[in-house]
């Protein structure tokens, strides 16, 4: 897992846009630089709309449903590998209910997780997601008349 080196506040200019930077450590590697073949660490940068309050991946179902809009945030750093299982019941569905367990490709920060998230479930023809920072907004389309967000866990 990453270990934190460094945190930084940034105050963007002109307007007051508010964001946190981590950066980690995430591996060493042998650096093509050196003859002698001697390992050099390699790190990770991350920028987010709200500061990392733990390291390890998280999932918080913010609005859980039934309903037409359902909400859940994604904290933390998702490790290649990582798994995050999503079970979504649909109401009036003609298609199926939308159960998967996506798995982060890389080292990603939140807000990148929470991209490839809401594009995964886009897949499904009776659901629409899009991300806002850290967060994933799934909204149903016809004929689904209630979403709601029966299974979320790391794993």
């Amino acid at each position: 897992m990453a270990t934190e080196i460094a945190a930084t506040t940034w105050h963007g200019n002109p307007r007051p846009v508010e964001s946190f930077a981590t950066t980690v450590f995430d591996a060493q590697v042998a650096s093509p630089y050196y003859a002698d073949g001697r390992n050099v660490p390699v790190h990770a940068h991350f920028v987010t709309p709200v500061p990392l309050t733990d390291l390890a991946p998280a999932a918080t179902i913010d609005v859980a449903g039934p309903a037409v809009l359902v909400e859940f945030t994604l904290d933390g750093l998702w490790p290649e590998l990582t798994g995050l299982q999503i079970l979504l019941t649909l109401t009036g569905t003609a298609v199926g209910n939308y159960d998967e367990t996506l798995f982060s490709p890389v080292l990603e920060g939140p807000v990148e997780a929470a991209a490839g998230v809401a594009a995964a479930i886009n897949g499904h023809p009776e659901l629409t997601a899009t991300s806002e920072g850290q967060k994933v907004i799934v909204s149903a389309l016809v004929p689904v008349t209630a979403i709601t967000i029966t299974t979320l866990t790391v794993v």
